[in-house]
């Protein structure tokens, strides 16, 4: 049963979405001196993990710096609200801002869901049956403030909040069963440091340049945490355009957990933004790894494609990290650009997998 409090947040998010774009828009529509984009869209979409979506999106894009600047990306804030046939909704909010000549960089990411799901158990043999289908209404907060050290250096500070309202699953099922934490409602809180190098041309669609982040995690029950959980994430980006129009992109990823790691944290393989063609947490474990290329193409004017291919695998101990674990996927999809000159596009990508799972993917910006 959901909490009438929980109703309310649910209603006050979804409401906050289009208010909060009309006043940046308001902000900095009336500064002509530094050039605005915003757009509203509406979106309809299938995924393996929604079915059918609909819903709004929308982007507000902006320079915070002069002309004369050619160090200062452009800075965007992304809203996207919609619901689906499996009774799913999503609301969420997505800035990167560049502060002039960078030498700050604020992200933020909010977030809340209500979200029937699918468990399948914990590790990298688990089997497509049985699984179980479990419920959850969760909030997330994530604020990263980075600080220029040198010329493509920074060091970032960063807060996570987490609140799941309450979890739905059968009492002596496969879920109640399985051995990870946070099975209950629960909470989580802790501050993180960061380590990153960005020598991308371009954030949305870079043609060139590497990025490299190193991150640190640690929720702690005295920043008012049910769990002790400490967190590392490394993502390595390569990017090299072959010639006009055509470029390779390489992603290695790596996540570990350590002490009480609760469901939501628990590493995912799966999904649009991992390995295509897998529902997102097909597999979980305390830890995971992916590889994934990219051959991008500009066809013609806004339009692109993507063909691409990726392996990855979940663990929780070192033994099961082997080859007989690795799972692939690999497939392609088509771009439209939304922001012309940021490169800012909707993607809809088609993904298969080694294990004969498949799946469209509707969504906002590349896969990394």
């Amino acid at each position: 049963m959901i909490k009438p409090i929980t109703y309310k947040l649910r209603a006050l998010l979804l409401l906050s979405l289009p208010v909060l774009a009309f006043n940046l828009n308001a902000q900095f529509v009336q500064d002509t001196s530094k050039k605005v984009q915003y757009l509203a869209v509406p979106v309809l979409f299938k995924t393996p993990e929604f079915g059918f979506a609909y819903g709004l999106s929308g982007s507000i894009s902006f320079k915070t710096s002069h002309k004369r600047d050619s160090l200062t990306r452009t800075s965007v804030i992304q809203t996207i609200s919609f619901f689906t046939t499996r009774k799913q909704n999503v609301q969420a909010i997505d800035a990167v801002i560049y502060f002039p000549k960078e030498n700050y960089i604020l992200l933020t990411q909010i977030s809340h869901n209500y979200f029937p799901d699918k468990f399948w158990g914990i590790g990298p043999k688990t089997k497509d049956n049985p699984f179980e289908k479990y419920t959850y209404e969760h909030l997330y907060f994530n604020p990263h403030i980075k600080k220029r050290l040198s010329n493509r250096i920074f060091a970032g500070l960063l807060y996570e909040f987490q609140n799941v309202f309450w979890i739905n699953h059968k009492d002596s099922g496969l879920f109640a069963l399985s051995d990870f934490y946070g099975k209950e409602k629960y909470k989580v809180s802790g501050l993180g440091l960061s380590l990153s190098y960005d020598s991308r041309n371009n954030t949305f669609w870079p043609e060139k340049g590497f990025f490299l982040l190193t991150q640190l995690t640690n929720f702690n029950k005295k920043l008012l945490s049910d769990f002790d959980v400490l967190k590392w994430t490394s993502d390595l980006r390569y990017f090299q355009k072959i010639r006009k129009g055509h470029i390779l992109a390489f992603q290695l990823y790596n996540y570990r957990t350590y002490g009480q790691t609760p469901i939501r944290d628990l590493g995912a393989l799966g999904g649009p933004n991992n390995l295509r063609g897998f529902y997102q947490g097909r597999y979980r474990a305390k830890s995971m790894f992916s590889f994934i290329t990219e051959y991008r193409v500009q066809l013609y004017k806004r339009f692109s494609a993507c063909f691409f291919g990726g392996l990855g695998t979940v663990y929780t101990v070192r033994s099961e990290l082997n080859e007989k674990n690795l799972k692939y996927s690999y497939g392609g999809g088509l771009r439209f650009a939304l922001l012309e000159k940021e490169k800012l596009h909707i993607r809809l990508d088609y993904g298969y997998s080694n294990k004969f799972n498949s799946g469209f993917y509707f969504t906002i910006g590349e896969c990394f």
